[in-house]
């Protein structure tokens, strides 16, 4: 305790008062809480740290000494000092900072740089304390919480980008647009002035085009397709800070001829087929074309012939309400036509003028043609004959009455009525097989049925190269489980395999690859409504009597069932 030095003796008695009053008085206990605003504003700047707040961060205490006591020699205690500010809130990014305990003012900064991006605003509550009683800071008292709202002011600091990295338009010649198409860019920035889009601009100059503020692309002129077949335009976008995006967007706009609906050169689709020999049609209401010979010359086993490859019949995409025409193809010889309801298969191939090498698998039986005998049959006329396939029969195709090789093409043609779960589910139901006749189990080429899908095996000779090659053709068509007759003719031209039902092409859903068969001297068993293979004692009770041979036991499997 210090004390006021008298210069008299007769005044000692007063100073040790006057001390002892001025001890008294420092020694007062903390009371009173701190003060603070009930509420703060805050701005902090995107990338920065310091926190503009609004009131300023003050603490006060009716706990602080009076101002006149710097007057006197007086030490003072802690009490009505402002020790800190604490704030409460999960995962706050800022801190509060005490500048001067006596005055009780303190800042507010982001422990890091602050990211717009990411988050715009920030509210969280804040509190001031004092020191409390005595050394160790005993009575500490605490003030209310205050509110606090943060907001982070955004930098322009991303450029605008485009949605797609080109655009692309198609106009007729002779027109004015009001919107040919419209090109779109965003900003990655959080705040409206900086994020939104002001304006677009196409830098490519002399062109005749504009582009309004919205991004939409219109011609100012007519443009003439004879002069300009395309046009291609730079485009560049504009936030409303004035940032410009750092990559142009090509747009391309094709200028396309004035059209007029007709006949005009080109492929039209209509083919006749060398294997389906039925009448065409053709539908179009306008005017008979130029060009348009009506005589064709088609030579029998020449593959498809287009009917028309100079034409085709130009609509302008506009609707089309009814268009229809005829074309009649008519042969020069005794009956007209080939109406199959009509002549019988062997006048049908006569009539047709099927290649020489046509070999008929199912022929009525006779002398010279006797594996058909054990047939079903519906009592027909010949060659007219169907034959029945219950699932328990199937007939072996005597040796040289087919020769085939896998490097020429092949064209098999068969009617056939086949309809849902004639076959044991999941069951392959061969129609056509030509296999190893014994010691191995390989298909050579197969036609079978499988869950109602037709499918196509071939598996070619090895050559110089071994990788994979189409091997398994798939379609997946109504016809096939239908119950009805239906014609069906398959191309066989490795690599492809093109099908015709009822003259109606079909392409394959799924084309599988395999390794192309080794070489082998073993001679192959060409089977019609079966598969010719080796025994492995998992086939069905419908199988036949099993033949034996070296290395094995072959049998029939895979029986087909229908007509």
């Amino acid at each position: 305790m210090n004390s006021v030095r008298c210069s008299r003796l007769a005044a000692s008695l007063a100073c040790l008062l006057l001390s002892f009053s001025v001890a008294t008085s420092a020694a007062k206990v903390n009371k009173h809480k701190p003060w603070i605003e009930t509420t703060y504003h805050g701005i902090v700047t995107e990338n920065d740290v310091t926190v503009l707040l609004d009131p300023p961060l003050i603490a006060l205490d009716k706990d602080a000494p009076l101002h006149y006591a710097e007057r006197y020699e007086v030490t003072f205690t802690k009490e009505g000092e402002i020790c800190g500010f604490r704030i409460h809130g999960q995962n706050v990014p800022f801190e509060a900072v005490m500048v001067d305990k006596t005055t009780g003012g303190g800042v507010l900064r982001a422990k890091e740089s602050m990211d717009c991006e990411l988050q715009k605003e920030y509210t969280f509550t804040i509190q001031a304390y004092d020191c409390g009683e005595g050394p160790e800071g005993e009575n500490m008292k605490k003030s209310h919480k205050a509110n606090v709202h943060i907001q982070v002011n955004d930098v322009n600091e991303y450029s605008p980008v485009f949605k797609e990295k080109s655009y692309k338009a198609t106009v007729i010649e002779g027109k004015k647009y009001d919107s040919i198409l419209r090109v779109e860019a965003i900003d990655a920035d959080c705040s409206p002035q900086y994020s939104q889009i002001c304006s677009y601009e196409i830098v490519t100059p002399n062109v005749p085009f504009t582009i309004d503020k919205d991004g939409f692309i219109k011609n100012t002129e007519k443009v003439n397709y004879s002069k300009d077949r395309q046009y291609k335009l730079a485009v560049t976008a504009y936030d409303c800070g004035k940032k410009r995006s750092t990559e142009d967007v090509l747009v391309k706009i094709n200028i396309k001829p004035t059209c007029k609906p007709g006949w005009q050169a080109a492929v039209l689709g209509s083919v006749v087929q060398n294997s389906n020999c039925k009448s065409s049609n053709l539908t179009t209401t306008l005017p008979y074309p130029k060009g348009w010979s009506k005589r064709i010359e088609y030579e029998p086993g020449t593959g498809s012939l287009a009917l028309f490859p100079s034409m085709h019949l130009e609509t302008c995409d506009e609707p089309v309400t009814f268009i229809q025409a005829t074309i009649e193809l008519e042969t020069s010889h005794i009956g007209k036509g080939c109406d199959r309801e009509t002549y019988s298969e062997k006048s049908l191939h006569r009539l047709c003028g099927v290649a020489s090498g046509t070999v008929d698998l199912l022929p009525s039986p006779s002398i010279s043609t006797n594996w058909t005998v054990g047939l079903p049959t519906d009592n027909g006329h010949d060659s007219d004959e169907v034959f029945e396939f219950n699932g328990t029969q199937a007939v072996k195709i005597p040796d040289g009455i087919l020769t085939t090789s896998s490097e020429e093409p092949l064209s098999i043609s068969v009617w056939m009525r086949h309809g849902p779960g004639a076959g044991i589910q999941g069951e392959k139901e061969t129609i056509l097989c030509n296999s190893d006749k014994r010691d191995m189990n390989r298909h050579h080429y197969s036609l079978y049925v499988h869950n109602c899908r037709l499918v196509f095996l071939f598996r070619q000779n090895p050559s110089e190269s071994e990788n994979f090659r189409p091997a398994e053709f798939h379609w997946k068509i109504d016809q096939v489980c239908d119950k009805e007759w239906h014609h069906y003719v398959l191309n066989v031209d490795i690599p492809t395999v093109a099908l015709f039902v009822d003259g109606v092409a079909h392409d394959p859903f799924l084309v599988t690859e395999d390794y192309p068969l080794h070489h082998s001297k073993i001679q192959t068993q060409l089977v019609v409504g079966a598969c010719w293979q080796e025994y492995t004692g998992n086939e069905n009770e419908n199988e036949t009597v099993t033949e034996a041979y070296p290395g094995g036991e072959f049998r029939m499997a895979q029986f087909y069932h229908g007509s």
